[in-house]
């Protein structure tokens, strides 16, 4: 809320822009002949600056109390009544089933969490003509100097990432762009044409980087996973599906029989347990699976219906005629951390068991608790069930497949994604080639002379 200090004979206006407390710091001071008119002027400003949810910058409300107020060109829209204009228009139709064509919901609800986070306080006030290259540059840094995750044992919080503030910047040139030529003639947000670098002041992002496990840390988690999810870390590491792919599979689309087993991706599941479309059209595809993955697969299979699930959660159905789907934070913090932890301790070096309470028994280890021994064949990182993934990815460029067909495996929209990915992977083949081109032109040599 706008709060009034009195300043001596002055009084002065203070508010936080778009009233989060990270939003920028905004002040009016206001003097005149007696003090009690410099109050009325404060208490008029306050009521603007409250009226406009404070929205408004120290400069609008000055020009507003103390000078003449144009105000906005006829037809003008604000960004965040565009924002509403904009959510509402990309809404599915049919949110239960949303097309291909349309931005999957919880696609829109992240976008929309940015816009309200990222956005809608420091920018959402405006008008999208007065929106320009140098507005742009203020609200990146405002955001490079914002802390996020304060807690009670770190109220100064971290750093904002660089990657967070590149993603705001993306979903404002996305609604920004919307708007064009209906109400702006181009989008503020865009890079003009030739322009290879960004003039807004945009950070690097950190390259990724995914973990890539080898066939010794497979096993040894493969080994630490209890029945509910040890088969689903096998398919994983061995398919290099999704995760939300893996979680949703039916009996029906698998087949085990034939020289060909294979299993189809035609679903996944999404943010807050619902099940939707794949990622992108690409995701639509269908997985040849070995012979190893086939027998867990059936196994799997055997005494259930066509549209049961493969990977069921276990317990009752929260809701009725609900598919007895995971919850992330359930299979995570429940089974996956705990095998990772157990993966990561070592028999003969276990970590000190936890003090023994005065009364009751003696609390389980921590997953945070593990072995510090350099004993090999002890897990010594903490990968995530996406890594299988990108483990599987990379056994399969080193073992000699093309891209493209990795790509095909994946499901990645484009090969570039691909690439640069797991282009790492490639380093080491460059050697035996070239090695194989002087062998191949030494021998073409001989049988010349």
């Amino acid at each position: 809320m706008a709060t009034i200090e009195k300043r001596g004979s002055s009084y002065r206006v203070t508010w936080r822009l778009g009233g989060s407390r990270d939003g920028a710091r905004q002040s009016a001071s206001f003097t005149a002949p007696k003090p009690a008119a410099a109050h009325e002027l404060a208490k008029r400003a306050r009521k603007l600056v409250e009226a406009h949810s404070h929205r408004i910058t120290r400069a609008e409300v000055l020009q507003a109390i103390l000078g003449e107020d144009a105000g906005p060109p006829d037809g003008a829209i604000t960004l965040a009544d565009w924002v509403k204009l904009w959510h509402a228009s990309r809404e599915p139709v049919n949110p239960d089933a949303p097309g291909m064509d349309d931005i999957q919901p919880d696609t829109l609800a992240g976008y929309m969490q940015v816009v309200k986070v990222r956005i809608l306080p420091y920018l959402g006030h405006k008008y999208l003509h007065e929106i320009d290259e140098d507005l742009l540059k203020e609200w990146v840094k405002t955001l490079k100097a914002t802390r996020v995750r304060r807690t009670k044992a770190n109220p100064g919080g971290k750093p904002i990432s660089a990657q967070s503030v590149r993603t705001a910047h993306g979903v404002l040139h996305l609604v920004l762009g919307s708007a064009v030529p209906r109400f702006i003639p181009r989008n503020p947000a865009a890079r003009p044409a030739g322009v290879r670098k960004n003039r807004v002041g945009l950070p690097k992002a950190v390259p990724f980087e995914g973990m890539f496990l080898t066939p010794g840390e497979v096993d040894r988690i493969h080994a630490c996973c209890d029945e509910h999810i040890q088969d689903l870390w096998f398919v994983l590491t061995n398919t290099g599906i999704r995760l939300g792919e893996a979680l949703v599979l039916r009996v029906q689309d698998i087949t085990v029989e034939g020289d060909e087993p294979e299993l189809r991706v035609r679903r996944a599941l999404k943010k807050g347990g619902r099940i939707g479309l794949p990622k992108s059209a690409k995701s639509f595809r269908v997985v040849s699976i070995s012979t190893d993955v086939a027998k867990v697969l059936a196994a799997r299979c055997k005494g259930k219906r066509p549209r049961d699930l493969i990977f069921p959660c276990p317990g009752v159905k929260k809701t009725r005629g609900a598919e007895p789907t995971w919850a992330e934070n359930n299979l995570n913090r429940r089974h996956w951390a705990v095998a990772v932890a157990e993966a990561m301790r070592c028999d003969e070096h276990p970590p000190p068991p936890p003090p023994k309470p005065a009364r009751g028994p003696r609390r389980k280890l921590r997953p945070d608790e593990v072995s510090t021994c350099g004993c090999p064949g002890v897990l010594r990182r903490r990968p995530r069930m996406h890594d299988g993934r990108h483990t599987h990815a990379s056994d399969l460029i080193r073992a000699g497949w093309q891209l493209h067909e990795v790509q095909d495996r994946l499901g990645h929209a484009s090969p570039l994604t691909t690439l640069t990915i797991y282009g790492h992977a490639l380093k080491g083949k460059h050697r035996a080639r070239l090695d194989g081109l002087a062998a191949a032109r030494l021998a073409a040599e001989d049988e010349e002379a």
